[in-house]
């Protein structure tokens, strides 16, 4: 829920009561503190848990009691119940965000069958279908004619918190022992400054990280200094360990588990990667063209929104292993073209800044808020277990 804060302090500084709905979880606290009215809800991950069809009943019938003037929903299975609660209730406004339609290019037959039915039918009692990405806004535009569908740069990053440090003027040596200590690395014999590619993602399936490990492995005597760096934790930490092993790199691979200083680890690595099978606009790469850093990204939808190729970073086509073997290098060995994409990121991150995104929200919850034939209490509506 936190990670929508700012809308929620937004709509407070416009004199609105804010009102959040979501599983019970730990951010309950942290919104109270804040003034925000908090109600906790079963919604499910899963569109076919029948605990669900009780999150519909709670949900419509706080909306009946409390007369929001609008809804603003988040999340696919979140959206879909507070939407029908929100038109069983008659609230006058519904928004939706849309943080990355399971129906995409190269999606599961399975995901165009459950979803894109249920977001044609949804799209009747959506005022405002919120995108993030090109192509989820292109599609939406085809199924919601006749409301409201726009594009907002991400939800808004805070870039004060990734101001990269004036790393240029440590000493070879100085950086080296940095890196050797936050990526957990082996002190070289020649005290060669290793090249760092850090992934900040859960580890599964669909962040397909064993794309970076088996280009690493193809590269064999080439991949030299190269170090892959893995931030997150998850169901593949064991798969992923035994693939370094068994193709002779688990020194140059190393999982770094869960981690709080992400920050510093972007500002000490030398390239960020992200080589997924699915986003909607990843915050993993939004973070590291923070810092100046340059991507090595899936030619996917959300990814190519944020990376311009051989700009700003690099695309490889899905588990393409030589195409993202040759990048590995390219990057490693033209160290000026590193940097200028890393300098042309930071120039490039300011669109999807907080600044600018709430700009773009400010006019939208305006427009939400005049709608309706009175001033009411807006609502804005939260699932904790938000992918985006």
């Amino acid at each position: 829920m936190s990670f929508h804060l700012p809308y929620m302090e937004l709509l407070q500084q416009k004199g609105c009561e804010v009102h959040a709905y979501a599983q019970p979880g730990e951010a309950r606290l942290r919104l109270e503190e804040k003034g925000i009215v908090c109600h906790d809800v079963p919604i499910q991950r899963s569109p076919l848990q029948m605990r669900n069809w009780a999150a519909l009943g709670i949900l419509t019938e706080s909306f009946k009691k409390e007369g929001f003037q609008f809804v603003h929903v988040h999340t696919p299975v979140a959206s879909i119940l507070g939407r029908i609660a929100a038109h069983r209730a008659g609230v006058p406004c519904t928004l939706y965000t849309a943080h990355g339609f399971h129906f995409f290019k190269g999606a599961p037959l399975l995901n165009w069958m459950l979803y894109y039915p249920l977001e044609r039918l949804m799209a009747r009692w959506t005022d405002v279908l919120i995108t993030i990405n090109s192509e989820d806004h292109e599609r939406a535009q085809k199924f919601s004619v006749r409301k409201k569908v726009t594009y907002v740069s991400g939800v808004g990053l805070d870039l004060q918190v990734y101001g990269s440090e004036q790393e240029h003027c440590e000493a070879a040596k100085e950086k080296a022992e940095r890196r050797r200590q936050l990526f957990n690395l082996r002190k070289s014999d020649n005290d060669e400054l290793p090249f760092v590619v850090l992934c900040v993602a859960e580890l599964n399936a669909n962040k397909n990280q064993k794309q970076l490990i088996e280009a690493l492995g193809q590269l064999g005597v080439l991949a030299g200094n190269i170090h892959l760096a893995f931030a997150g934790t998850g169901p593949f930490d064991h798969t992923l360990t035994e693939l370094a092993n068994r193709l002779g790199v688990n020194d140059q691979v190393h999982l770094l588990g869960y981690r709080k200083d992400i920050p510093d680890l972007l500002r000490a690595c030398d390239v960020a990667a992200l080589v997924s099978y699915r986003e909607g606009l990843p915050r993993a790469i939004m973070e590291a063209m923070a810092v100046g850093k340059p991507v090595i990204g899936t030619h996917i939808r959300g990814i190519r929104d944020l990376i311009e190729h051989e700009s700003t970073g690099m695309l490889v086509p899905v588990d393409d292993i030589t195409v993202t073997a040759k990048a590995l290098i390219q990057l490693r060995d033209d160290p000026a073209l590193t940097k200028a994409m890393g300098e042309a990121n930071k120039e490039r991150i300011i669109r999807y800044g907080l600044p600018a995104v709430l700009r773009a929200m400010d006019s939208i919850y305006v427009e939400a808020l005049n709608k309706g034939e009175t001033l009411r209490l807006p609502s804005e509506m939260h699932a904790s277990l938000s992918g985006d």
